[in-house]
């Protein structure tokens, strides 16, 4: 029987992904039973309703939808040789956390090539093109800011980037950080 239960609920999952993909708006009812500690059966249902309103954007495990958007990715480095400045274009992109546009880069640009590690605040950006920054070593980082040069304040793993933004990944040296 959970087998069953199983299919069925990734079935369901699938026909509900393809009703919001061609945007038809689909409404999903998920119920769950099990039993509770002192042996009771406990049934839950919970309804997902993603908003309709024009340009309204929400959260499903592919990405946000809405309206595809163009973000541009700036590296540069004026420090150590080799320097490079180099710009790559997304074009049609569904709105995702920044670390989705950097993966779509590396693929459309063998100029760029980024690595990292995952840590308490997300995903942290410590190489870019072989260019390792480290702050405790030589008090280098990569800093990210937006076109206005504004750092930004969240991470890779967690900014989203807005329609036509381009994003700057700056190596950076200093006494302060």
């Amino acid at each position: 029987m959970a087998q069953t239960a199983c299919n069925v609920g990734i079935a369901v999952s699938v026909i509900a992904s393809i009703f919001l993909a061609v945007g038809l708006g689909a409404t999903l009812y998920v119920t769950t039973t099990g039993s509770g500690s002192n042996g009771n059966t406990t049934t839950t249902t919970r309804s997902t309703t993603p908003s309709t309103t024009p340009g309204n954007i929400y959260q499903t495990p592919c990405g946000f939808c809405g309206p595809e958007i163009d973000v541009g990715v700036t590296i540069q480095n004026y420090i150590v040789e080799p320097f490079f400045n180099h710009t790559i274009e997304l074009f049609g992109m569904r709105r995702r956390e920044l670390i989705f546009f950097l993966e779509n880069a590396a693929k459309k640009q063998k100029e760029f090539r980024f690595a990292g590690n995952y840590g308490t605040y997300g995903f942290l950006v410590d190489t870019i093109n072989g260019l390792k920054a480290d702050y405790s070593l030589n008090k280098t980082w990569w800093k990210i800011s937006d076109q206005d040069m504004v750092s930004l304040s969240e991470g890779v793993s967690s900014y989203i980037p807005q329609h036509r933004e381009t994003l700057i990944f700056t190596f950076t040296q200093s006494g302060d950080h």
